[in-house]
């Protein structure tokens, strides 16, 4: 008698399990991937924080140990808010500016793994034209709004204990600056520390920058100024990434369909009668549209004291 074998693991069962247990191999469920593991290849849209930061002699002392202190304490801060929002990738860069502006990053640097060096030499003047020059250069998607996914529009956070030393030369670079399509869509706010907050000068020239005199914000001594740039700060970012992105948008199709009236033929004219006066109608002239808005956004904080009312 021949030994005869069945080898299953070579036999073609098809779709269903013949050995009838019910199951459609085609029905079955397919492993759920990790979420974790979805949310980390998202693509997230850069969203850069710039902290623009005289750091002339008057600077010296209690003023850069404030701002030192505050910029330290909003990057913890900012991580919470980045991992609270899939959709951005919060950077930092830090621009430091008196007769000359300095970069002190490099390139923006994500706040997941940013660690901020207090500034610690203050020297020189006050010239704001070197840091609008240096802001304009890096505005750009070549520089440092550069990302795959996408761009949010920027924060700028500009902070002075003075007036401009360059009174003659900063408004050529600012007016450059304004050119900058970036600058146009960014949120700007303005802080004037101390002798700044006291200087009509110094403010006046905040409001040419922020173009919005609620985004100007007097420091009249470091206790504030360090709320100040905290809380600017958050509610900037949070301003921002609820507004969406300047990169990958595009304008409104205008979808109104235009009717055109038809041509009315003239009445023919009887020579033999006199042709009535018709009454003029004046027609009403449509308004000018409204100039684009180049002003930055309002910052929601505007009613705040800060001498009693908010407390880190």
């Amino acid at each position: 008698m021949a030994d005869f074998s069945l080898d299953l693991d070579s036999f073609d069962f098809g779709d269903f399990d013949t050995l009838e247990t019910g199951v459609d191999v085609k029905q079955q469920p397919t492993p759920t991937p990790d979420v974790a593991n979805i949310v980390t290849n998202l693509k997230k849209r850069a969203m850069v924080v710039f902290f623009v930061i005289d750091i002339s002699g008057s600077m010296r002392g209690a003023r850069i140990g404030a701002v030192n202190d505050a910029i330290r304490n909003v990057i913890p801060e900012l991580k919470k808010r980045e991992k609270g929002n899939t959709s951005a990738e919060i950077k930092v860069a830090v621009l430091e500016f008196s007769t000359r502006a300095n970069w002190r990053t490099a390139q923006p640097e994500p706040v997941s793994t940013y660690k901020y060096n207090d500034i610690e030499q203050v020297y020189g003047g006050t010239n704001y034209g070197t840091a609008f020059a240096a802001l304009n250069e890096k505005l750009s998607q070549r520089a440092f709004l550069s990302s795959t996914a996408g761009a949010y529009t920027p924060l700028i956070i500009f902070m002075t204990d003075g007036k401009p030393s360059d009174m003659g030369l900063y408004p050529d670079q600012l007016a450059l600056l304004k050119q900058n399509k970036w600058f146009k869509h960014s949120t700007r706010a303005g802080i004037a520390i101390e002798e700044g907050a006291l200087s009509p000068e110094c403010k006046r020239v905040l409001l040419e920058f922020t173009e919005n005199e609620s985004n100007i914000y007097e420091a009249k001594n470091t206790v504030i100024l360090a709320k100040q740039i905290e809380l600017v700060t958050l509610t900037g970012v949070d301003l921002v990434t609820q507004q969406g992105s300047i990169q990958n948008s595009s304008a409104p199709v205008d979808t109104t369909v235009t009717h055109t009236p038809p041509v009315q033929e003239s009445p023919k004219v009887n020579p033999d009668r006199p042709t009535p006066v018709q009454p003029v109608i004046e027609q009403p002239v449509a308004p000018p549209p409204p100039p684009a808005q180049t002003a930055s956004p309002t910052l929601p904080i505007a009613d705040i004291d800060w001498e009693n009312d908010f407390n880190f």
